[in-house]
């Protein structure tokens, strides 16, 4: 062959493998929009299958450990909704009361607290005016008044049939997410043969590795930011109570719910307690619920999310906001809630992907930059890893007995089960440190 014929074969095999490209990018964008237009078409059976999926990470470590003692699924679920029907009617009957008498304090107290609201803005207002002749300003006062003046209830009524849609969408989700859960729980391990079947015998290794590390992080994600929620919401509605803040109760359950989003839940929380404190009237105790709510998310940051969130996968703060951004705009609030995950889910099997065929790491590595496990630190640990940074460091006679009281701690807490390396090995940030077991260059798995 002479070089005519090679360089005429090398440019069909380049027309080839371009045309070969460009049409599976062809092929791949109509089967996404094919699963966008499935998507919205089939709406409404998406809120009961997440509410579904939420609950499956909720019960399944529970019906997985009574299974271990021959409990047969089918109780475990049963002892599972029984628990968490007993829990809820307990904390129902705790703070119902409360609730109802703060609600019907709240709609009696709204018109003078919009009446005072009102005034501030028209003092404010009077107090700017001096600064200039601001154009529009002095319009300001009688537009909001205006508008507050107009809220009126009985014009949404423009729009019952979308207010009857929305809450029979709710009703039958809230319904039906419970019995999906339940049936997926009980058929799990058939559920697991099934899918075992349907993956290549070549690729099944690596998908059902795959499929856990998604699951672990998705999993506690989910069960940690519920118990989260739970801690930051008490210890709101036990700051605003003890700072006599009116509604206490609801706007302290408010900010533990909205604690569930991450990155901008705690900042409306805390918004929501500042706005009360100002309809109300007053400026100093606003003050006050917004340095309790900082303490509050200092003290969520630095002790009880690492404590409870053992499993995590590291986003930007950039793009957390854009998916929230893109799940609120495609979704709603269901959107909202579950950008965070579905987000780490594209991460975890896309850095997967790139990590184990593009830069050659076995699955172990690309597990161990992508989803990062900690190991709770214990407050002992945290305390004596901080007098560990607090020891002067010379080479003098002080830096020799440092030296030998960091010995006998390291000792002390070698004998008490290997605490001294674990404060040790945590990052100077405060956060926890990775696990001791955890190999630091990990065998490639066969296969792979």
């Amino acid at each position: 062959m002479n070089l005519e014929e090679q360089s005429e074969s090398r440019r069909f095999e380049w027309l080839r493998h371009t045309g070969v490209a460009a049409w599976s990018i062809v092929g791949v964008c109509a089967v996404a929009a094919l699963l966008i237009w499935l998507i919205i078409q089939l709406r409404v059976i998406w809120p009961p299958l997440i509410l579904a999926v939420i609950i499956i990470f909720l019960f399944n470590p529970l019906v997985d450990r009574l299974e271990r003692i021959k409990v047969p699924r089918a109780a475990g679920g049963c002892l599972s909704y029984l628990l968490l029907g007993g829990v809820l009617v307990l904390i129902g009957a705790a703070i119902v009361p409360l609730i109802r008498d703060q609600t019907s304090g709240l709609a009696e107290q709204f018109p003078q607290a919009v009446e005072k609201a009102s005034d501030f803005i028209s003092g404010l207002t009077a107090r700017l005016s001096i600064l200039g002749n601001v154009p529009g300003l002095e319009n300001l006062s009688g537009n909001l008044s205006s508008w507050f003046s107009g809220l009126d209830i009985g014009s949404s009524f423009g729009q019952l049939t979308e207010i009857v849609r929305g809450v029979l969408e709710t009703a039958v989700a809230v319904l039906l997410a419970p019995v999906l859960a339940f049936y997926i729980l009980v058929d799990a391990p058939n559920l697991k043969k099934a899918a075992n079947r349907m993956v290549p015998a070549d690729d099944r290794a690596e998908a059902f590795y795959l499929a856990r590390q998604i699951g672990k992080a998705v999993g506690g994600f989910i069960r940690g930011q519920l118990v989260v929620a739970v801690i930051v919401g008490l210890l709101s509605s036990l700051a605003l109570r003890l700072l006599d803040l009116p509604f206490w109760l609801i706007v302290g359950m408010i900010a533990g719910l909205l604690n569930i989003v991450p990155f901008i839940g705690p900042w409306v929380g805390g918004a929501l307690g500042v706005s009360t404190a100002l309809m109300v009237g007053d400026p100093i105790r606003a003050v006050w619920v917004a340095a309790a709510f900082l303490a509050i998310q200092q003290l969520d940051n630095h002790f009880v999310s690492p404590m409870i969130l053992r499993v995590a996968v590291h986003l930007n703060p950039a793009t957390i906001i854009l998916s929230l951004l893109a799940g609120g705009s495609l979704g709603g609030l269901l959107g909202v809630l579950i950008a965070v995950p579905l987000t780490a889910v594209l991460k975890i099997v896309i850095g997967h992907f790139w990590r184990t065929r593009v830069l050659g790491e076995s699955w172990d590595q690309a597990a161990q930059a992508i989803v990062v496990e900690y190991e709770p630190e214990s407050l002992r640990e945290r305390l004596r890893r901080g007098r560990y940074e607090e020891l002067p460091d010379s080479s003098g006679a002080d830096g020799t007995a440092a030296a030998s009281e960091v010995s006998e701690a390291d000792a002390g807490g070698s004998g008490a089960g290997g605490s001294g390396d674990a404060a040790l090995s945590a990052p100077p940030d405060g956060g926890p440190g990775p696990r001791p077991d955890e190999p630091s260059n990990p065998p490639r798995p066969p296969g792979s």
